[in-house]
């Protein structure tokens, strides 16, 4: 089979598609939360009456019920993330809006995505691995061999496959978009091959990623010292919305970067209308 044609990413171009998204789907991806708050709010009440219900627990020694609550919790707000990201990226992709139930799907689509994603969470475990047992056991080992370079030299690997470890998600996750949105011409494998020789434009996205985030944590830390030198409640609150409102736009910023990144490397990068 002959190989996929290779697309370069546009950084700044990318960036700016996962940004526009988030602003221009907020509501959209406020009711998805919200939907999935009040299912999750059960749970929430079993946490709440095992182990806080008379103040603040002693978390190394919980109840089996309130162990068994927390789990519960975890289980079900992990399948509600999978299943907002499955609806977040077919809202990019396809401009859909879910129908009934489809608000808060836990169908097949879900289930692909989440395996597809446990899969490539344990291919970057991988690299994990690597740099834990470097800088735990490699130092040591190199030490009677470099001396005092052991650790430096030991450090430069590490970032070096972290940054590996970095490009690796950048490429597959690009497919995480295409198992929520049914593409299966774009295999584990074509993402791969499609998304090589990026390293240097996912390293620049990754540059104006962070010089964006950085931005938009001095706006809330302003907000946040300002609120503290007018000592007024209005403006108290204004200032954790304003907080808030950032956070959240943060955290669906970081959930549209594999859709960008596939949007582009798949030619779909200009939104449906």
């Amino acid at each position: 089979m002959a190989d996929p044609i290779v697309r370069k990413l546009p950084p700044m171009t990318a960036l700016e598609f996962a940004i526009a998204s988030t602003f221009r789907h907020f509501f959209f991806g406020l009711w998805l939360a919200v939907l999935w708050v009040i299912l999750l709010l059960p749970f929430m009440a079993a946490v709440y009456f095992t182990a806080f219900r008379s103040g603040m627990p002693d978390f190394k020694a919980l109840p089996p019920a309130a162990l068994a609550a927390f789990a519960a919790l975890g289980v079900a707000a992990l399948l509600a993330s999978f299943s907002i990201m499955v609806n977040w990226h077919r809202r990019i992709l396809l401009n859909e809006k879910p129908r009934r139930l489809g608000w808060v799907r836990l169908n097949g689509v879900v289930w692909k995505y989440f395996f597809g994603f446990l899969l490539i969470v344990i291919i970057l475990g991988v690299f994990a691995g690597v740099i834990f047992g470097l800088m735990t056991y490699g130092v040591p080992a190199l030490e009677p061999h470099l001396n005092t370079m052991a650790k430096p030299v030991s450090t430069v690997v590490a970032v070096l496959l972290g940054l590996s470890g970095l490009f690796t998600w950048y490429r597959l996750s690009t497919w995480l978009p295409a198992l929520a949105t049914g593409d299966k011409d774009y295999t584990l494998g074509k993402a791969w091959r499609t998304t090589r020789k990026n390293r240097i434009r996912f390293l620049s996205f990754t540059f104006w990623l962070l010089f964006s985030l950085a931005i938009t944590g001095a706006v809330g830390a302003g907000a946040f010292f300002a609120q503290k030198a007018l000592a007024n409640g209005y403006a108290t609150a204004g200032a954790y919305a304003l907080i808030g409102i950032l956070g959240w736009l943060a955290l669906f910023l970081f959930a549209t970067i594999a859709t960008s990144h596939y949007a582009h490397f798949t030619g779909k990068s200009e939104p449906t209308e």
